[in-house]
């Protein structure tokens, strides 16, 4: 097998190992006396310079060592865990994992960390002149000519560390490193075996080298996880130990099979997402298949649709466990916020206690992926308007410290991650001057407008109440660009606040972007379909229901008041207006919003595919995306949050 093969699994597990390098980093700024940190550092970097150095990452090996060897010196207590070297292994951090994409995507590039290492030797009282970079490739290459090495076989056994997360990849690399000493027979368990999640960990094999056994250790210790190496010598002529598929191949009888079945055997893969968004293509038109095959199942014969029926329930169980394989919890993009609030408080003089929870929370990995950047933005804003700065915030009788925190949780069919912050507010007499200041709202309208249409107006875009602009973020022109995208998924942004307490910023998303339950509507003559996140019910609403709160349509429900808009006015269609007797209507729910839409004819739940919509610049922005119907006719996707946004604009 070739190393090239693994560098995905080594670009992976890297990071893995970089983020918990930033995340004991900041534990060890926050207690400097701790030694938790700084043992977990040790381990994290030592991992990664031997996982570099077996893929002959050299520069990358380099920057781990002398990582490795400043940390040593504050193991030994030599140096101090202070400012300037946590910055410098902060800054370590970030070149490690700039090497290590490049070192994968591009190759191996010295200039990347250079200057760091020359810090990291500084602080550690080396030379600044960088050494020979640490031995990578020093498993490779014949060794027959090596003068006065001892000859024969040896027997070795080593042992992968069982916290290990991939023990069988752990395993290959330092039988790779062993191959590149000399000879191996006798391999046990087999390299087949080491993939199954029932490998304990321990390798045996013979070895006919001409190395050291120092050598020879240190050669598999420096594959990375390997906890221990024990070789025997004086072993010459020992024929070669068979291997476990050959002991299998003579094992007759049950026993053998179930043994070869178990070594074959593996729980997990990791799959390339392309795949699985091709698996999820394919079955969302196999559910436009199974809606049509349902809605002709009532003209065919009684055993033709009971056959449909069954398709309809496997297509089912597919749809649920292909979209059960796409979910990744928001850990996966939550556990780089901790650096970057860290690193923006510091650049702005505050201090900040930041708090995440519900990092357990799934999310599909397209909707994952597309979560990073709004709430980057919402961090950003939160700590530099949000929250004050130390002096301020004891003028104001607070803590020196601000709270930040970030949470996940599930409501429903929908995800709601949450950015809150106990800093000044948003104070709603500025955002309205500076409204009428650019010409936004007028006086008239701005005593009316309620705090949630206030707070509507971060959103425009452009619009921002900071004096001067930061390089941490810019209120408005940052939370512009979160509805916007936010939008585009389907989801909504809401935002709370309190005057001198702090301000609470709210992402309303559905679980996935692929496949959603929606109602259909139709309206002046086309359908379109509601996704279920925002629907609360369906209506049909009586004439005596029906009527008006200042000047505003409303409809009585259930001794509530509810705001009633129509959706033919809204897509601006043609078509008669609402008869005298029962008008259909959709509840939907946005946050604590409830508001009515009215429509033509409500005509049903469907599960629908979510396709690309490349809208037209004239098209209303009302839609957040297309499908197609159990008919094959196409549909337009409504957004919530964009039709609440325009029947505001409209009352």
């Amino acid at each position: 097998m070739e190393l090239s093969q693994y560098a995905e699994l080594f670009l992976s597990e890297s990071r893995e190992h970089v983020s918990a390098i930033n995340h004991l980093l900041l534990a060890l700024e926050a207690d400097p006396r701790s030694r938790e940190p700084v043992e977990g550092l040790f381990r994290a970097v030592h991992t990664i310079k031997g996982m570099s150095a077996t893929m002959g990452y050299r520069a990358v090996a380099e920057l781990a060592h002398e990582m490795e060897n400043l940390l040593d010196g504050v193991r030994q207590g030599r140096a101090a865990p202070g400012g300037d070297l946590v910055d410098t292994l902060f800054a370590a951090c970030d070149a490690l994992e700039r090497g290590i994409e490049l070192a994968v995507e591009e190759g191996d590039d010295e200039s990347v960390v250079a200057p760091v290492v020359s810090r990291l030797r500084a602080l550690a009282g080396l030379p600044a002149v960088a050494a020979e970079p640490a031995p990578a490739a020093a498993f490779a290459g014949s060794f027959a000519d090596a003068p006065d090495a001892p000859a024969g076989a040896l027997r070795v056994r080593f042992t992968v560390d069982p916290a290990s997360p991939l023990p069988g990849v752990r395993a290959f690399m330092a039988l790779r490193a062993a191959r590149g000493l000399g000879e191996v027979s006798g391999l046990e368990p087999s390299e087949a075996a080491m993939q199954d999640d029932g490998f304990a960990g321990t390798v045996r094999l013979v070895l006919r080298s001409e190395k050291t056994d120092a050598e020879i250790e240190a050669a598999l210790l420096a594959a990375g996880e390997i906890s221990e190496v024990e070789i025997r010598r004086g072993l010459a002529g020992v024929p070669s130990v068979p291997s476990v598929d050959e002991v299998l191949s003579e094992t007759p009888g049950e026993e053998a099979a179930e043994r070869a079945g178990a070594a074959g055997r593996a729980r997990n893969i990791r799959v390339d997402l392309k795949r699985l968004d091709a698996l999820v293509n394919g079955v969302g038109e196999l559910v436009i298949v199974r809606d049509r095959m349902r809605r002709l199942a009532g003209q065919a014969e009684p055993e033709l649709a009971e056959t449909i029926d069954q398709a309809g329930r496997l297509i089912g169980e597919l749809q649920d466990e292909i979209m059960r394989a796409r979910m990744a919890p928001v850990t996966q993009v939550f556990d780089r916020f901790p650096r970057l609030v860290r690193d923006a408080a510091r650049s702005l003089g505050k201090k900040v206690d930041f708090v995440i929870e519900g990092k357990e929370i799934e999310l599909d990995r397209s909707m994952l992926d597309e979560i990073g950047d709004p709430v980057v933005h919402l961090l950003r804003n939160s700590l530099d308007h949000g929250i004050e700065s130390p002096a301020q915030r004891r003028a104001a009788a607070k803590p020196e410290t601000g709270t930040l925190r970030l949470s996940a949780a599930r409501e429903r069919s929908r995800i709601v991650i949450r950015v809150e912050d106990d800093g000044r507010g948003v104070v709603r007499e500025r955002v309205l001057a500076k409204a009428m200041a650019n010409g936004i709202v007028s006086p008239d309208e701005a005593r009316g407008m309620t705090d949630e249409e206030v707070y509507r107006l971060l959103t425009r875009p452009g619009f921002s109440t900071a004096e001067t602009v930061t390089d941490v973020s810019g209120r408005g022109v940052g939370l512009d660009v979160v509805a916007t995208r936010v939008r585009a998924l389907g989801g909504m942004l809401e935002i709370e606040s309190e005057p001198g307490r702090g301000t609470a910023m709210t992402l309303q998303l559905p679980a996935t972007l692929a496949i959603v339950r929606a109602l259909l509507v139709r309206q002046s003559g086309e359908t379109y379909a509601l996704p279920l996140t925002h629907v609360g019910e369906t209506v049909h609403l009586l004439p005596e229901e029906v009527g008006a709160v200042n000047g505003r349509t409303v409809a009585f429900l259930r001794d509530e008041v509810i705001p009633l808009h129509s959706l033919r006015r809204l897509l601006s269609t043609n078509g008669a207006g609402p008869g005298t007797g029962k008008r259909p209507a959709v509840i939907l729910e946005v946050g604590e919003q409830r508001v009515g839409l009215e429509v033509d004819q409500l005509l049903g739940q469907q599960e629908i595919v979510v396709k690309a919509f490349d809208a037209t610049a004239d098209t209303l922005k009302l839609f957040s995306g297309a499908t197609i119907l159990s008919d094959g006719r196409p549909a337009l996707i409504l957004d919530a949050g964009s039709l609440l946004g325009a029947a505001a604009l409209t009352a």
